[in-house]
Parts: structure tokens; sequence; C-alpha cells
């Protein structure tokens, strides 16, 4: 699941770079349905390297996917207050596409971060009881 969350933003976060015109208006910059702004390609690659980063070494996936769940109920917070107005000059303008997006990785981050955590913990109690 960490893999797809990575490999969805990172590869939206790296499209939308070759899709910004260079006259960046708010609002009129899409990525197929998705909202395509510097700031938001920015989050969207960060998040996603890191993403394949915590796949890489598995120890990491509990705590990319507490950081990712943050971020993205986040960003979905502030894009549904900002999805009704239309501010030009907006660094991080979001469709509604972008919030359900935004807020089904939140949901699925929070799901494996809690999953990732328990087995975790279960782990360390099964190692301390051995030792």
């Amino acid at each position: 699941m960490v893999l797809i969350i990575g490999l969805v933003h990172l590869v939206l976060g790296v499209l939308g770079f070759f899709f910004l015109p260079e006259a960046n208006q708010a609002g009129e910059n899409t990525l197929w349905i998705f909202s395509s702004t510097g700031m938001l390609d920015v989050i969207r690659t960060v998040l996603g390297v890191l993403g394949l980063v915590a796949v890489l070494k598995p120890s990491a996936i509990p705590a990319y996917c507490w950081l990712a769940f943050v971020a993205f109920a986040g960003l979905t917070a502030f894009g549904v207050l900002s999805a009704g107005t239309d501010t030009a000059g907006d660094a991080v303008n979001f469709s509604w596409a972008d919030n359900i997006l935004h807020a089904l990785t939140a949901l699925a981050a929070l799901v494996v971060g809690i999953a990732a955590t328990r087995v975790s913990q279960r782990k360390q109690s099964k190692t301390q009881e051995n030792v």
C-alpha cells in the first residue's frame, strides 16, 4: 500500500512540473482531473519519494504512514476550505478531485500506520520476552 501511495503521488508530482505553463494562474493548471501548481507538485513529489524510501526500509513504514496521514489530512482540511474559492495567487489551489485523493490517501496511511505500528509493537514485545 505504501508503494502505491508513493508512486501515485510521485507520478502526479513529477508530471505536474511538465504540465505547468509559464504563466501559472491559479485554478487553470490541471493534470487530468487534479490541480497542478508548483507548491502542490513539490509536496506530492517529496511525499512520493519518501514513500519509496520507506518501502526500501520497512522499519520506516510506520513513520512514513503517520507523516503521510498528518500531511494529507491537513491538505484535505485546507482543500475543503479553499475549494469553494477561486483566489488568484493561491499557491495551492485544490479541486474536489484533489480533496478526494488526499482524503483517501490520509485514510489509507492511517490504516497502514496503525497496522504497521501494531506489528512493530508485537515484534518488540516478543524480542523482550526472549531476552
